[in-house]
């Protein structure tokens, strides 16, 4: 089994083969090993002994009078450099990972070229070689973030990739050439600062792996050059044919060594932190922290229990108060924190993802409630829309796509923000009784604070810093509540159990629309027939499965198995394989599939034309009966909402669609539509089908990667659509039913009928049933109101009759529901104390209640009197004061 010790120790055997560069050689670079971690590097600096990891040496760098440059005026200068140098410059790739399903975000710029099919991974590339400033998002660091100058949740990895070498792009030492290049002219990096230290990249499978050479400067990680050269499958070691350049520019470190600030945030964030300063009437004092800037930076809190006990450490190592350090240096570290935090969200939310409690946007909520912790904590008053829109202008010309989405934005944190209103009372009660009972906290106890009380670590520490205590957090905390980079996939359970392996796969006519053929029979168990082609479609993508018939036998179910498709009959059949049968298509289920089909497409167009682009749609049902999607959105659907998205998506059937289907190569697709394509979660295989709904006019109303039957030139069958129910199915989806073609004519058909009968029972018509309705139910009101008078004076006179009697613990048997036997017990009780009483019914209802000055306990005497009440059990609950329920005879 491979890993990457074992591999680094290969490859550092090799050096000329794996690392050495032309560069190394002429300008005097030597290969020495690093005495502190053992690893070797390469330095024009002969007498250097350490690699240059923060590890091993702080960070020398930082000015005291930092250079003013912005994250957009240094990329201008860097894309330049290698646009002049034969790189394509393109924009980038969503953070959301549409493309590649095994992945939430998108965590590294390589990413966005890779598709899986089949588990074999392939590149998609429109230029080569190319750079891509690619936003990436990372949650693993989340306590880092704003403490150590260099962590971010959400950062630009400038990727500088050249494929398919030696056939094209370039290898190591052209890489290497560029890359110092880069650093000595653009970043102003000194060539005896600079290190190269010997690494091994590689997939988490080991799938595809090789060396890399990462260059650090003044203690700070700057580019890591990994070179993808090798692939393991089923046990065997290959060397790729096509071999890649990885190279990922940390685009902010850069600007920070640049700059020479004493932490990343300053530069990155400048008008973000100043308008928070501002408004929060937070005076940053950067002498006061440049003294701890260097020592935060080798700070890991992702692997401690007690975030603040190591900050004190470092804090009091530079001489720095503790008073200095909450009331100076935690505020300036919850701002960074508030400006990362706010500029992740802003891009995942602008690329469709919504803060929730299920998938990726599980680790958006745990930010956005980060922000809302800190702000309350160090009580900051500024304006998230207002902090938002200085972020998205400070990034207008690399990202101008980002002040589209403040709107949306805004309401998403509106909701977010009484959400997390609605839980802080009881989330501060939860933590003061975990203070106060000495509790200890696991990492699964931190798990099922934040999921069912929405109390993150920070939030922990806040509580018991205001009580003046320090709780012992689990080590990694954040780790037990974030979710990992990489999605959970439900293993697939094939619905029949029969061995195709061997089978050729199936020709699949009913891309053809074909109702009818003559097929060959190539295997046939028991009542499952595989053909060699076949007009049933097979469930897939939530579409149900053709019916009909296979030489007059029933067709009840149709699956397919890696290309084969399997028929399931309702009887054994009388033929065996190699004969030839006749196939039939059930064509009204037929139509109403493909019709249903169809109207989900529209109904995703409709959905993200009134509630916005993050209205991703996340599953889908087309049954004969009705279909439902499933739609992303961060509250419960309103009525007019569902109004708006119906009447919508009937106005583009008003208009006239038209519906075409066509295969197109994987590039061309997504260049063509964009990753929306992968509404629904479609697999990105290498010719998807692609269906393109337009308007008359041409305009395009949805396209996406499916492989179901759609309306192509019989557009008419979809008829109306109706939406017919809704529901929050959980945290972030909501559930659209509804029916369209003659399903659609059936359900507004039955629900006049059945106002009709309503009208009919109402003694009116159709027309004016509601005025009807609204006086009867007027008259129900009064009606309720009398009854309601007479159960009152009905318990007053039967109360009356037992406080008319001396007797003190009253037993009775009363022909009356539940809530009058409570009524009465209560009214006894009330007008004299010293009594208690039991009243119960013949159908078991049971009530007990016990006057303050009677010395009984009410559940002891209701238990203590079953035999006299000939009941075998109570099943209830109570208290002494009162005990109701059933009695089991």
């Amino acid at each position: 089994m491979l890993d990457k010790e074992s591999l680094r120790k290969e490859f550092s055997v090799k050096p000329d083969l794996y690392y050495k560069t032309k560069l190394f050689e002429s300008e005097g670079f030597v290969r020495k090993r690093c005495i502190g971690c053992g690893k070797f590097f390469w330095t024009a600096d002969e007498s250097r002994e350490y690699c240059g990891d923060s590890e091993h040496e702080g960070y020398s760098f930082m000015k005291k009078d930092p250079e003013d440059i912005s994250l957009e005026q240094f990329w201008s200068k860097f894309a330049k450099f290698f646009e002049n140098n034969g790189h394509a410059v393109i924009e980038r790739y969503p953070v959301v990972s549409r493309w590649r399903q095994d992945l939430y975000f998108t965590i590294a710029s390589i990413q966005d070229f890779q598709r899986i099919e089949n588990g074999n991974m392939s590149f998609e590339y429109s230029s080569n070689p190319l750079l891509v400033p690619q936003m990436c998002l990372r949650f693993n660091d989340i306590p880092n973030t704003g403490v150590t100058g260099r962590h971010f949740t959400s950062f630009i990895m400038a990727g500088q990739t050249a494929f398919n070498y030696p056939k094209e792009g370039y290898w190591r030492d052209r890489t290497i050439e560029l890359n110092y290049d880069a650093l000595t002219k653009i970043v102003g990096v000194k060539k005896k600062d600079i290190t190269y230290v010997e690494d091994v990249w590689a997939m988490g499978d080991f799938s595809e792996f090789g060396p890399s050479l990462e260059a650090f400067s003044g203690g700070l990680e700057m580019v890591n050059n990994v070179f993808t050269q090798f692939e393991y499958a089923d046990g065997v070691r290959r060397e790729l044919s096509g071999k890649v350049v990885d190279v990922g520019w940390g685009l902010e470190r850069l600007v920070w060594f640049k700059s020479g600030a004493q932490t990343a945030y300053d530069p990155v964030f400048k008008d973000a932190l100043a308008y928070i300063y501002k408004k929060s009437g937070i005076t940053p004092d950067r002498a006061l922290y440049s003294k701890v800037a260097g020592q935060f930076g080798r700070i890991d809190l992702s692997e401690t229990k007690s975030f603040e006990d190591v900050e004190l450490k470092a804090v009091e190592a530079a001489g720095i108060s503790t008073s200095d350090y909450n009331t100076i240096i935690k505020p300036m570290q919850a701002a960074y924190a508030i400006a990362d935090h706010a500029k992740t969200l802003l891009f995942a939310i602008t690329d469709g993802a919504l803060p929730s409690n299920v998938g990726g946007g599980y680790n958006l909520r745990i930010i956005l409630r980060r922000i809302f912790d800190f702000r309350s904590r160090y009580r900051m008053d500024f304006d998230m829309r207002e902090l938002m829109e200085i972020i998205a202008k400070s990034m207008s010309h690399m990202y101008p796509e980002l002040s589209g989405s403040i709107d949306e934005l805004e309401d998403i944190i509106r909701v977010e923000k009484e959400r997390y209103e609605n839980t802080r009372v009881s989330a501060i009660k939860t933590i003061s009784s975990i203070i106060e009972k000495h509790e200890k906290i696991t990492p699964e106890k931190m798990r099922v604070l934040y999921e069912s009380n929405g109390i993150t670590p920070d939030l922990i520490n806040s509580v018991a810093a205001s009580k003046g205590v320090t709780l012992e957090l689990p080590e990694s905390s954040y780790s037990s509540i974030i979710k990992g980079d990489f999605t959970e996939k439900a293993k697939k359970k094939e619905r029949f159990d029969l061995d195709v392996s061997g089978i050729k796969k199936t020709e699949k006519l009913f891309y053809d629309f074909a109702l009818e053929s003559d097929s060959k029979v190539l295997l046939c168990s028991s009542d499952m027939v595989v053909l060699d082609k076949t007009p049933f479609y097979a469930e897939s993508g939530g579409q149900e499965a053709d019916h009909g018939t296979i030489n007059g036998i029933k067709v009840k179910d149709v699956q397919s198995q890696n290309g084969v498709i399997i028929h399931l009959l309702d009887a054994k059949p009388d033929f065996k394989a190699g004969s030839k049968v006749h196939c039939v298509v059930d064509r009204k289920r037929r139509m109403q599939l493909i019709a249903h089909h169809t109207a989900t497409h529209l109904i995703s167009a409709a959905s993200r034309s009134i509630l916005g682009k993050h209205a991703w749609q996340e599953g889908a049902h087309k049954g004969v009966t009705k279909a439902h999607i499933d739609i992303a959105h961060y509250e419960k659907l309103s009525d007019k909402q569902i109004k708006d998205i119906e009447a919508t998506a009937n106005s583009y059937l008003q208009n006239g669609i038209r519906v075409k289907m066509q295969e197109m190569d994987r590039s061309e697709a997504e260049s063509k539509f964009g990753f929306s394509i992968y509404q629904g979660h479609g697999v990105p295989v290498a010719k998807p089908r692609i269906v393109e709904i337009t308007g008359m006019d041409g305009s395009l109303i949805d396209a996406e990667a499916c492989g179901g039957i759609h309306a192509m030139g019989i557009e008419s069958i979809i008829g109306t659509i109706k939406i017919i129910g809704s529901q929050r199915i959980h945290d972030g989806i909501d559930r659209l039913e509804y029916v369209a073609g003659l399903a659609s004519y059936k359900y507004i058909n039955s629900t006049e009928e059945k106002l009709s009968e309503a009208a009919k029972i109402a003694g009116t018509d159709s027309e004016k049933l509601t005025v009807a309705l609204s006086q009867m139910s007027k008259q129900l009101s009064e009606y309720k109101r009398i009854v309601e008078s007479m159960k009152s004076t009905d318990a007053s006179q039967a109360a009356e009759k037992f406080l008319s009697s001396k007797e003190k613990s009253i037993i009775s048997e009363l022909d009356y529901e539940m809530d009058m036997l409570r009524q009465i017990a209560t009214n006894v009780v009330d007008a004299d104390a010293s009594r208690i009483i039991l009243l119960y019914n013949k159908s078991g209802n049971v009530v007990c209640i016990a006057g303050n000055d009677s010395g009984k306990d009410a559940s002891e005497f209701l238990k203590s009197s079953l035999a006299k009440l000939k009941a075998k059990e109570f099943r209830g609950g109570g208290s002494k004061r009162i005990a109701q329920g059933m009695l089991i005879r």
